[in-house]
């Protein structure tokens, strides 16, 4: 029998991958917003920053520059993340996470969510003020894939998380995958503990819900759309005549990668062979289902 959620995150993918598509072409190649990146904009303003691919450390870098660029733009009183990403790699989600924590120190910033906002994407909104998803927004999946190569050239690959499931000889990778997963669970308990409604133990097990729920067990705040969340930021920053800006951070990697990949296998196929090969990713597979994470075969 065919798991509705299972079949609603497959539909989502592919979606999510051609709506990005789209975007590209009219957006052209330096970014997927309306405006792209530059400091001109009216006196008091909330900045839109969309971050939507899958995470790759390029990606991370584009993503804490633009952020950086923000922090030090006096005309931008607040900042709204708009989010639909499935993860990535280990290292861009940390950077990511890092940028996003210091912008939230100096500027209101809240999250939008119009799609997945799983595993290292999580991970990057976790710090914000507040997170907004709609009902079909996909949102959780903490825990770590990570891959060695074998003999045969063939990774093996296993996952943090129980719900994950473990398969794979490397004893060294599987501890680093477990201390990944350790800091995943330490930043989503300290920056969202006071308002979960389910244990660690639970937050853990890396289920992926959607958006209602997510509300429902706190790992989200409120169902809304990205004019709410601007004007819960613009409120935070206690601005009411302010223009909003549309930045995209510089850099396709992750986008080109998921065009070339299959979009039913969502961010397993969205970094290179060579990359997968030596990273551990925060990464939601949606064709697994709510509770299960896959990566398939790659060549190292």
């Amino acid at each position: 029998m065919t798991n509705p959620i299972d079949k609603h995150a497959k539909t989502l993918a592919t979606s999510w991958t051609f709506i990005i598509v789209v975007a590209a072409i009219v957006g052209g190649v330096g970014g997927v917003a309306l405006q792209s990146g530059s400091d001109s904009g009216p006196e008091n303003s909330v900045a839109v920053v969309n971050i939507e691919s899958a995470i790759t450390g390029g990606t991370g870098d584009a993503v804490a520059k633009e952020l950086r660029s923000i922090r030090g733009n006096d005309s931008i009183d607040a900042v709204v993340l708009r989010v639909s990403s499935p993860g990535g790699a280990v290292s861009g989600s940390e950077v990511q996470y890092r940028a996003v924590k210091r912008l939230a120190q100096e500027k209101p910033v809240v999250t939008s969510v119009r799609g997945p906002a799983a595993s290292g994407g999580y991970y990057t909104i976790a710090p914000t003020d507040k997170i907004y998803v709609t009902p079909s927004s996909l949102v959780g999946s903490v825990g770590v894939i990570s891959s060695v190569s074998e003999n045969n050239g063939v990774p093996s690959r296993w996952k943090s998380a129980p719900d994950k499931g473990t398969t794979g000889p490397a004893d060294k990778a599987r501890a680093r995958a477990a201390t990944f997963r350790q800091s995943f669970l330490d930043v989503v308990m300290n920056e969202r503990g006071d308002d979960l409604t389910v244990d660690r133990e639970t937050i853990g097990r890396a289920q992926i819900y959607a958006g209602n729920k997510a509300v429902e067990i706190g790992l989200a705040d409120e169902i809304g759309g990205l004019d709410a969340a601007i004007a819960d930021a613009a409120d935070r920053a206690s601005v009411q005549n302010y223009g909003v800006v549309y930045r995209s951070p510089g850099g396709l990697g992750g986008l080109l990668s998921i065009i070339g990949g299959n979009s039913d296998t969502g961010a397993a196929n969205a970094v290179s062979a060579s990359e997968f090969c030596t990273n551990e990713y925060l990464a939601y597979a949606p064709q697994a289902g709510p509770d299960l994470e896959v990566i398939q075969n790659a060549s190292c």
